[in-house]
């Protein structure tokens, strides 16, 4: 660009920026271009500020991140030297990008502290203080002796629009053009962002594109004729920037072969690093084309079935579209990981020979077919549950007889699988050419090494939370087609929830409460708050400040009683003893078939969720549970397990809310006799928990110890000699065992200090089986609850069907405690306690009142049971739909189902303390 040239832009852009400045100044289009963006109503911008704490990395804190690389890149291609051959051209590019990216923000950021104009969040209209005024105003004297405003020009923006300078750093016009286009996009896209915050007026970003091109203009006057000799004496490889130089009789080019650009010479290590990455992504990128491809193509599909359900709004596109391109590179990045191993594994003399073709086409058919099954199976789940995969999708994968059945029966599949192949040979012979044309091949240590680097990016990549942010468009429709299928898939197998609200049946929230309120009320408690449905006990009787022992016995289900066997064989006499001494309730019903479901409704005392219980769940920490109602009061709180705890995330929960933590780590060699894959023997165990309870009773603390045992689980082993069944001879052993070290347990603590004035709690986490042809089977979740202490508590047998859920009331009003709770468990011997049951299998809920049930599943479905017969089912077709059941009765066994369920879904809004 001649010097004229450069003297007529600056001479426009100085005469743009004055008009630019008076338009600010004294129009009113900025504030009314700035009210699209603001919602007066609610007084928030369409990135708020939580919304902008979860689009930071895309918008704010990330293209930072990437100037400032690209600016140390520069800097290494200054200073090159002698010892990497960079051509004059390349390192003259260097240097102007370089500069560019330090005075273009300097200059305009540091504008900012003189020019005293305020963002537009700061001003009145928009909910701030200030009273706005231009950059060519007087300072307002509503304004007088309040801090000076510092919005404008754009700061933010003024990094992106940096990079215009790539116009002058390349040789051909269309580069230069990609460049000048690549630094207005980015410039844009920075400053609109910040638009949308209310950090700045548009005025404010149109100026600093103006003033970043002028200071440009000028740098690359200035640096007109400079030689870059005079002041480095280095010379470095053209990779900063390689298409800069199309020197063919450079040194930086071998001679040997044109598609190799970098030296392998001594001192080559970075460059030789970077072509090493050049190449693996030449030969990745068709996998990663046709994954891209794909999946746009499925968008695509799905967003025309939706477009009637979809609500686009520019809040949803800035965070969807992040969210689409993230997850998309997520899968796509861990996906072609097998290709990646070929490419590193093949020696490098095959890379382009006759079997690397040929093994390329067939990896990329394989990749296309697999790609393209699951682009089919995304659509068909689609279909059913309008939704990307999620743990409905990880639940088929257990059972695969019956899913697999189902498909068959459905659908064509015999056509999708012929089709995909056809589609997959279709598109390998269109590609094959670009499969394997890069001949020249980089050493097996900088192939490792660019691996790595891809390997890092995908790492990185994925630790960033896309499911939360998604949860930000505002439309459920647009969440779901932000994320991509495969890695919504992995999350839900990793974190196990599944929404509530989403998948199932609903009643507004002001009807839910309405109906559990008299539910949950009772002579003895008041309902007080009327959304969480909090309630106050206030018991006449004074507190008993007795230690409590929970005892959570692994899979000891009421079957393995002699009452309810029908060979009468007697496998539990200790239990059973100790149940006649006891409090006994002799049909209770777990809610889950697993521990840590066991575990939820014994500290939680809420109905199961669908997918996994909250113990596994993300935010389970700082909860109200029954862990308060005992640290109120100055107990210890210990969670000992004779296992290593972090399985099933039971440590993390414990110790988040409290608890310390006693697992198998902290015991000592000479505590253990016995063990296997799931922990110590009970033996130990217990003794542990009795050594625990010596400590709190020496240190004059009640406490609360919570205790999992472990020794009736599959492989069924304990210590030989101990009863009649030998070791690993099934499960009868097991439970043989297991009661037999209860009874040990009992009569050792009876020789302690501690023991009169402790209640034990003894129950089943969950029954034996789960298996049967019912939905879901309720005699499988039949578990014994015994409540000892003597001294507090008269022998009892109450034969009434309770909850798992209802234990804990039960037991805090045994002690008469005074508390607020959150429970929806209840007093099982109130008089005007009312029989229900909660039953979960995965996915499906139920619900069980008298001789009536209904098991709700996704999507929105119902099964209506009496008397263990299916009567009707049902189903809607939209979230606000009413179900209508077969009469009265069951409609009202429906509504209170539906509303325990709703209610209890909301736990992280009502429990956190």
């Amino acid at each position: 660009m001649t010097k004229r040239m450069i003297a007529a832009q600056l001479s426009v852009g100085a005469l743009l920026l004055v008009l630019v400045a008076l338009m600010e100044s004294y129009t009113g289009w900025d504030t009314a271009a700035q009210r699209l963006w603001f919602d007066s109503a609610t007084h928030e911008w369409v990135v708020s500020n939580e919304l902008h704490a979860r689009l930071a990395w895309f918008f704010y804190d990330g293209p930072k991140i990437l100037l400032v690389v690209l600016g140390i890149a520069c800097v290494a291609g200054v200073l090159g030297g002698a010892r990497w051959n960079l051509p004059p051209e390349c390192r003259r590019g260097c240097l102007l990008l370089l500069l560019s990216l330090a005075f273009v923000p300097m200059l305009l950021g540091g504008a900012k502290q003189f020019t005293n104009v305020y963002c537009p969040k700061q001003i009145e209209e928009f909910g701030g203080e200030y009273v706005h005024q231009g950059v060519l105003e007087c300072r307002n004297p509503a304004n007088e002796g309040r801090s000076p405003g510092r919005c404008f020009p754009a700061g933010h923006a003024s990094g992106g629009f940096a990079l215009m300078m790539l116009f002058f750093c390349f040789r051909s016009r269309r580069d230069r053009w990609a460049g000048l286009g690549a630094g207005l996009i980015a410039g844009w896209g920075m400053g609109f962002y910040q638009m949308l915050r209310g950090q700045h007026f548009l005025s404010h970003t149109l100026f600093t594109m103006i003033g970043a091109w002028m200071i440009i203009l000028l740098v690359t006057w200035a640096l007109r004729g400079f030689s870059l000799n005079k002041l480095v004496s280095i010379n470095i490889c053209p990779a900063v920037l390689p298409r800069l130089s199309r020197n063919r009789n450079s040194s930086c080019v071998t001679t040997r072969s044109p598609n190799r650009i970098f030296s392998f010479k001594r001192g080559f290590i970075m460059y030789a690093f970077l072509d090493a990455v050049r190449y693996l992504v030449r030969r990745l990128l068709p996998f990663i084309g046709i994954y891209f491809f794909a999946e746009l193509t499925e968008l695509s599909i799905l967003a025309l079935r939706e477009s009637s359900n979809l609500h686009l709004s520019l809040k949803g596109f800035l965070v969807s579209f992040p969210v689409w391109v993230g997850t998309t590179m997520v899968s796509c990045l861990f996906s072609i990981l097998p290709v990646l191993a070929y490419l590193l594994l093949l020696p490098r003399k095959w890379h382009g020979g006759r079997w690397d073709r040929r093994l390329s086409i067939l990896f990329f058919f394989l990749f296309t077919a697999g790609h393209l099954f699951e682009e089919v199976a995304e659509l068909l789940f689609w279909d059913e549950f309008t939704s990307r995969f999620n743990f409905v999708a990880v639940d088929y994968l257990v059972y695969t007889n019956e899913v697999i059945g189902n498909i068959s029966q459905s659908y064509p599949v015999a056509l999708f699988l012929g089709g995909i192949t056809v589609a997959a040979g279709v598109i390998t012979l269109l590609a094959r050419r670009w499969l394997s044309t890069v001949r020249t091949v980089p050493r097996l240590l900088m192939r490792f090494a660019g691996a790595a680097l891809l390997v890092l990016c995908a790492c990185s990549l994925n630790m960033v939370n896309f499911m939360d942010i998604s949860e930000d468009t505002g439309d459920r429709y647009l969440t779901e087609l932000s994320k991509d299928g495969l890695y919504s898939l992995f999350h839900a197998f990793f974190s196990n929830e599944l929404s509530y609200n989403d998948f199932y049946l609903t009643r507004p929230d002001a009807d839910t409460v309405a109906t559990l309120a008299p539910l949950m009320a009772s002579d003895a408690r008041r309902v007080g708050d009327p959304a969480s449905l909090a309630y106050e006990v206030a018991p006449h009787e004074k507190e008993i400040r007795a230690n409590v022992v929970i005892v959570l016995m692994e899979s000891m289900g009421s079957e393995f009683f002699s009452e309810f066997r029908d060979d009468g064989q007697k496998l539990t006499p200790e239990l059973e003893k100790l149940a006649s001494e006891s409090l006994y309730f002799s049909h209770v019903y777990s809610t889950g078939t697993r521990t840590v479901r066991g575990i939820e409704a014994l500290t939680l005392a809420r109905p199961p969720l669908p997918g996994m219980p909250i113990v596994r769940l993300q935010g389970n920490d700082n909860l109200r549970g029954i862990w308060s109602v005992f640290r109120e009061r100055g107990y210890d709180t210990k969670w000992i397990y004779g296992g290593y705890g972090y399985f099933d995330n039971m440590n993390a929960y414990f110790s988040g809310n409290g608890f310390t933590v006693v697992d198998r780590t902290v015991m000592q060699p000479e505590e253990i006799t016995f063990s296997n894959i799931w922990g110590v023997c009970d033996e130990n165990l217990f003794a542990r928990a009795i050594k625990e309870a010596d400590a709190s009773h020496a240190a004059g603390k009640p406490f609360f110890n919570f205790v999992l045992t472990t020794s009736n689980h599959r492989p069924y082993t304990y210590p030989d000699g101990k009863i009649s069944i030998p070791s690993k001879s099934g499960r009868n052993g097991g439970v043989m065992y297991a009661d037999y070290s209860i009874g040990k347990f009992m009569e050792e603590a009876r020789k302690h200090p501690w023991f009169d004035d402790t209640v034990f709690v003894f129950v089943a986490d969950h029954g034996a089986s789960s298996s049967g042809r019912e939905e879901i089977k309720q005699g499988n979740h039949h578990i014994p609850l015994i409540i000892y202490a003597p001294k507090f508590i008269k022998p009892e047998r109450h034969d009434q069907p309770i909850s798992q859920i209802d234990a804990v009331p039960t037991l805090l009003s045994l002690l008469h405690f005074k508390y607020t709770g959150e429970f929806y468990g209840t007093n099982a011997l109130d008089r005007d306690y009312v029989s229900r049951l909660f039953l979960s299998n995965y996915q499906k809920l139920a619900y069980v009142k008298g001789n009536e049930m209904v098991i709700m599943r996704p999507v929105r479905g119902v099964h209506f049971y009496r008397d263990g017969q299916q009567i009707g089912s049902a189903e809607a077709a939209k979230p606000q739909d009413r179900v209508k059941a077969p009469d009265a009765s069951l409609q009202q066994v429906l509504d209170e189902g539906i509303s325990y369920y709703q209610h209890s879904a909301r736990w992280r809004e009502f429990l956190k303390e």
